[in-house]
């Protein structure tokens, strides 16, 4: 079993016991003072580096808490029944307008469960509180005028601080839209107490206070402290530097502005230096003027040993911060107990940073499947159309040998690429006869249609070549923009075939289900024209791993019939 590391103090008595037997009082003052000037710089750079990991996180956090509030506006149901409140309401009785309220508001709380808030709020276009759920729902009362107001981060963030009786939450807030009219705004708020510092204080591993309105809001600190805070920081706001709290020194940094919120943290320097100095105190004593050489040469000693392993794990910290790479672990100095628990401290946070990453990445990919899912209900014949869409496309990218970036790109894009069907009326989807050439014009609407709505959440960007481009053609009779060849990304034209495929071997309320030789006879007969012919080839190629008997035999190409 490997031997630990002796602990600082130890060390410290060692060096002051042998080296500083008979220093004089003079020198005692120098090394107290010196002493607490490293304990303070020790603790600024704790906080620094406090800082970094805080912005990190509450980055995240935030980041993810955008992209579910996002998710929730884009809610069919929640936005079909908005969309019948302000439509019915203005002409309305009252007990019809509860009614309508009503569903809103079970609409609202189908959601809840996607977010983890204080309060999830929907005001309508009046500003009008129209409905509220969660813990803290009954402070927004319904039906009366929103009064509150709200400090953003940056004009058109979405997110901040948001003052409502008397108490600040942290807030983001986005706007619900039906054909580019914004129909309401929902509000996810999160209440900004001693609970929230507390959560922020453990993840963060310090001392956290939350300013605003020239007033603490929420501490970890205790009450006597905290209030001390209040009257000689939160009125001035000041970025760092050192107070003196109920009789103790404190060392503290701004870590992050979040509209007319400051977020501090605090480090307490005389109890990191309360123990060193009181053994100092009692070993300085013995000191005579004939030690002073042998105390400077010890000081010299002392100060490398502990100077270097702090600027060896401050350098490595500083470097993951400026990499972004949280993957790896920091080494342990091995030189004391104390800057090993940091380091493993470190690391444990970090872990829990790529934790919440993989989370994020989850809770992303849920949110498209549901939103494919509640698509593809709409229409009985549709039912699991784009988990097929998507499980062939990731069959024929992995024959083409695409990497995993773009295959998940590609699973992901071909999940969403009918997602702008949501704007197309159900007696069309769901017509059993033949289009008019103006319902047909409508229908080739969607891809635009779906490129829109996702260009409303940055995180599915990457995607919309794939939505806005999977029904253009080779010959360029595609639509909607009618390109040709290799100017259709790879991906939409993978797309484009599995979609063709599937469409083919499924049945509608128009025709039955053809089998897969005849939809693959059909994919032949329009390789070159309607469809890629690489991409038929792999297709077929995909369907023969995939061990579908009737694709076994390649086919003679038929005459042309539109897909």
């Amino acid at each position: 079993m490997a031997s630990r590391p002796p602990r600082l103090i130890v060390r410290t008595l060692t060096v002051t016991v042998v080296g500083v037997a008979v220093l004089l009082s003079l020198v005692f003052v120098v090394v107290s003072l010196n002493m607490r000037q490293q304990v303070r710089q020790n603790v600024a750079a704790t906080l620094e580096s406090t800082q970094h990991v805080f912005a990190e996180l509450e980055s995240l956090r935030q980041r993810e808490l955008r992209a579910r509030a996002a998710i929730l506006a884009e809610n069919p149901t929640l936005k079909a029944a908005m969309d019948t409140f302000a439509a019915e309401s203005p002409g309305a009785d009252e007990e019809w307008r509860v009614q309508l309220v009503a569903t809103v508001t079970r609409e609202l709380e189908k959601l809840e469960s996607h977010v983890e808030a204080d309060a999830i709020v929907l005001v309508d276009q009046r500003n009008q509180t129209l409905a509220a759920v969660g813990r803290l729902a009954g402070q927004w009362p319904v039906g009366s005028r929103a009064t509150f107001t709200v400090k953003p981060t940056a004009p058109d963030a979405g997110e901040g601080i948001l003052h409502t009786s008397g108490v600040a939450y942290r807030t983001v807030w986005v706007n619900l839209e039906l054909d580019d009219v914004v129909i309401g705004t929902l509000y996810v708020a999160t209440l900004v107490d001693d609970h929230y510092a507390d959560v922020l204080g453990r993840a963060s591993n310090a001392q956290i206070a939350v300013v605003t309105d020239g007033r603490i809001v929420a501490a970890t600190l205790p009450a006597a402290a905290a209030r001390a805070f209040d009257l000689l920081v939160a009125a001035t706001k000041p970025a760092e530097g050192t107070v003196e709290l109920n009789g103790e020194a404190f060392a503290f940094r701004r870590l992050l502005d979040i509209g007319d919120a400051s977020f501090y943290a605090l480090g307490s320097i005389d109890e990191l230096s309360k123990t060193a100095t009181a053994a100092a105190m009692r070993t300085m004593g013995l000191v005579a003027g004939g030690a002073m050489l042998l105390a400077l040469l010890g000081s010299v000693w002392l100060a490398r040993t502990i100077a270097s392993p702090i600027d060896r794990l401050s350098r490595s910290v500083e470097a993951v911060a400026e990499s972004r790479h949280f993957a790896g672990d920091l080494p342990r100095s091995g030189s004391s107990r104390e800057l090993d628990a940091l380091s493993d401290t470190f690391n444990d946070l970090m872990a829990s940073v790529t934790a919440a990453e993989a989370e994020t990445e989850a809770a992303y990919t849920g949110a498209i499947r549901a939103l494919a899912a509640a698509l593809d209900a709409r229409d009985p014949y549709t039912a699991g159309h784009s988990e097929r869409v998507s499980m062939f496309s990731v069959a024929v990218g992995r024959t083409l040998s695409l990497s995993e970036p773009e295959l998940e790109i590609l699973r992901l894009g071909a999940l969403l690429h009918d997602i702008g069907k949501i704007g197309v009326p159900d007696a069309l989807l769901r017509k059993a006869g033949a289009l008019t050439d103006a319902e047909y014009e409508q229908i080739k609407q969607h891809p635009v249609l779906g490129a829109r709505i996702l260009r409303s959440v940055p995180f599915l960007s990457p995607h919309i070549p794939i939505v806005e481009l999977h029904h253009e053609r080779p010959d360029g009779r595609g639509y909607p923009y009618g390109l040709q060849s290799d100017a259709i990304p790879l991906a939409a034209r993978i797309v484009h075939v599995a979609d063709a495929y599937d469409a083919m071997t499924s049945a509608r309320a128009y025709r039955g289900a053809r089998s897969s030789t005849m939809a693959i006879e059909e994919l032949w007969c329009c390789a070159g024209t309607a469809f890629d012919t690489a991409i038929v080839e792999a297709f077929v190629m995909t369907l023969r791993q995939m061990q579908e008997p009737e694709t076994l035999e390649s086919p003679q190409p038929l005459s042309a019939v539109h897909v």
